[in-house]
């Protein structure tokens, strides 16, 4: 089952965030950083092949798509081997789709987490999961960067807003790092699924160090509520 969560009656989050969604969102992803992690090199029961694990990145950001995301995971994908659109009748891409619609949260999704425990075993679909959180939490933060971006370079100044802003000044340098790696990675052949999963280690490791300041504060401000 999923997690206790203050779903009922909470808007979801949407192509950029807000003050709430970012804090509410946040808890949500400081909480998820351990199992987003065994996604790639955890044991059995929860490590994840790595064309499962870009397949539900890449069917997460087809909804409200980033291109910080399409640009990394879509050549993390060619790098895995993956050469056709996700199989929609994957449990994982399933959930992904699902989860992606509904931005993580309501009955529909915690149905669609149950589905999955039961094909897959608990302890990959907390991986399936976690994963989803992760590429909400970076499409989200790459749209809200390139929205103030693009706002900046129109001169439309007065209707930046402050949120914009603060995720620009906290995240912009991560995603601009992000930016360069898509860049270098379209000159990469296919790597083995051990190798891949490395390297999905690796770049789980400024991720979570950007997002754990914040994510504590989150926690500390919504007193645990994701």
């Amino acid at each position: 089952m999923c997690p206790p969560s203050s779903t009922t009656g909470v808007q979801k989050t949407g192509k950029v965030f807000t003050w709430s969604t970012l804090l509410r969102d946040h808890t949500r992803f400081f909480s998820v950083l351990p199992s987003y992690l065994l996604a790639y090199v955890g044991p059995s029961s929860t490590s994840l092949v790595p064309k499962t694990i870009e397949s539900v990145m890449l069917t997460v950001n087809s909804h409200n798509a980033c291109p910080y995301c399409t640009g990394l995971h879509g050549q993390l994908a060619r790098m895995a081997g993956i050469d056709a659109p996700p199989d929609p009748s994957d449990p994982a891409v399933k959930y992904a789709r699902t989860f992606a619609l509904e931005s993580g949260r309501g009955g529909d999704v915690e149905s669609s987490y149950d589905e999955l425990a039961s094909a897959i075993g608990d302890g990959r679909a907390s991986s399936v999961r976690a994963l989803c959180w992760a590429l909400l939490w970076g499409k989200t933060t790459g749209n809200t960067i390139n929205s103030v971006r693009d706002k900046i370079l129109k001169l439309k100044f007065g209707s930046i807003r402050s949120l914009e802003l603060f995720v620009l000044a906290y995240y912009g340098p991560l995603f601009l790092v992000i930016g360069v790696l898509n860049a270098v990675l379209t000159k990469m052949p296919r790597i083995p699924p051990r190798a891949s999963a490395g390297l999905g280690a690796v770049l789980w490791v400024p991720v979570a160090v950007n997002i754990a300041p914040l994510g504590i504060v989150s926690v500390a401000l919504n007193r645990g509520i994701v």
